[in-house]
């Protein structure tokens, strides 16, 4: 049995590669890097010369808030699906990093569970209970949101001031959103692949819709037989409230006992060249085998 860590990723190659180092022969790699990202054809031949990555795409042009950001996520789910040894999965970002030793990623996870956050919508934690998001055009695919964010929202308002609101159809079930990241079990992963290729009007519908990553796989499993499997946890360290460098935070070197303290397995998110932190949970990780 093999686990596999899907990874998303636009910058910092170099804690890219490290992070990729951390994990020994009892994990596949396999990585998306945003189309538009500055990495050079040396950093690209650094990543694919590591015998733990088993695929490295740059496939999908990935705007914050776009569909991309989801197709990505789809597609590297079916790649790792591909290698039959592979029988958990987890999705992480570049900037993240495994709190608990490989060793105890080997003894947690079983073929019973899945670990995914999940809420019902609308939700009391989003703005507009989230239907914003889904019920009206987001253009954020087709615009960059650093760029264009204030254009972006003056549509969604004149769309409001007209009334004019998207259906949602019955195929799609009662909406459940949720944090992005998960780990789940190749039986859970193989029936939303599986039925993201059977039923394509279901992710049509998530066209235009905000950050539609934070609703797709919760409203799939959710709504299936597999939601007896769930564990409501994603297992990831964030801080939302400190705004430290964005949101969720930069965690630095203050944060490092608390995150060893939890019960958390991955954490995010780090920046190498901005603090210790890295450096400090590799070799708690080492010491912890």
């Amino acid at each position: 049995m093999k686990q596999a860590i899907l990874i998303t990723a636009y910058k910092d190659f170099e804690q890219l590669d490290k992070l990729v180092d951390e994990f020994d022969c009892r994990f596949n790699i396999y990585i998306h890097i945003d189309k538009k990202s500055p990495i050079t054809d040396y950093e690209k031949k650094l990543l694919r010369n590591n015998v733990r990555i088993k695929y490295l795409s740059q496939h999908h042009l990935v705007n914050w808030g776009g569909l991309n950001h989801l197709k990505a996520y789809l597609d590297l789910s079916q790649v790792a699906l591909n290698d039959k040894d592979n029988m958990y999965f987890h999705l992480i970002t570049g900037q993240d990093f495994p709190i608990k030793s490989n060793s105890y990623f080997d003894k947690f996870f079983t073929l019973e569970k899945d670990y995914i956050s999940s809420f019902t919508m609308p939700a009391i934690g989003w703005k507009n209970g989230g239907m914003d998001r889904i019920q009206y055009y987001n253009f954020y695919d087709l615009f960059d949101y650093k760029k264009s964010n204030l254009w972006i929202k003056r549509f969604l308002k004149l769309q409001k001031k007209l009334r004019v609101k998207r259906a949602i159809p019955d195929f799609m079930g009662q909406l459940y959103g949720g944090n992005t990241y998960w780990s789940l079990s190749r039986t859970t992963l193989s029936f939303v692949n599986q039925f993201t290729k059977s039923n394509p009007r279901f992710l049509r519908r998530f066209k235009h819709t905000f950050c539609a990553e934070e609703i797709y796989f919760q409203t799939l499993i959710m709504n299936s037989k597999y939601r007896e499997r769930v564990i409501n946890s994603d297992l990831r360290y964030m801080d939302w409230q400190s705004g430290r460098g964005g949101f969720p935070a930069v965690l630095e070197e203050i944060d490092f006992e608390d995150i060893i303290q939890s019960d958390k397995l991955f954490v995010r998110k780090l920046d190498m060249n901005a603090n210790g932190l890295f450096d400090m949970l590799s070799k708690h990780r080492r010491n912890n085998i």
